[in-house]
């Protein structure tokens, strides 16, 4: 585990992007935040890392990636994701103002680890991320990054 989290935030909202910047900057959490604000540009840097010689550095500790993106929309960046041999085991928490049921069900059917409603309030995105690192960056175990054999 490196001491960097590395968070691929998938946000087209500024002010979110500013929001999640600012709890993890308070929160002092050591970390590296690559933002995308449409899934078209996100898949393309995700789907590059298999070529790249830097791909294990480069590669997300987490994705956090909200539903409605312009263009390409959430949904089929998860399952983009999900279907590709090296990208599906990288965790992948939805992080949207939906609280529609048919949302959360086809979100965790195409693969998602978690979805959660995006906080009204400031000091609950602080706690958010606080959660998110403890237990994506120094509970959860992930697979090793890897490479399919040619």
């Amino acid at each position: 585990m490196s001491p960097e989290f590395h968070i691929l935030l998938i946000e087209d909202s500024r002010t979110d992007v500013k929001i999640i910047e600012r709890a993890l900057r308070e929160g002092n959490i050591a970390h590296r935040l690559t933002v995308f604000h449409d899934g078209r540009k996100a898949l393309d840097f995700l789907t590059q890392l298999d070529q790249s010689c830097d791909a294990e550095s480069l590669e997300p500790d987490l994705i956090l990636l909200d539903l409605n993106l312009p263009g390409i929309d959430g949904y089929q960046v998860l399952t983009e994701i999900k279907t590709h041999p090296i990208l599906r085991s990288l965790p992948v928490v939805i992080l949207t103002t939906s609280r529609r049921e048919e949302d959360v069900l086809l979100t965790y059917q195409a693969g998602a680890n978690t979805y959660i409603q995006k906080p009204a309030e400031y000091p609950r995105y602080r706690e958010l991320v606080m959660t998110l690192r403890l237990y994506w960056h120094e509970t959860a175990l992930r697979p090793p990054y890897h490479r399919p054999k040619t």
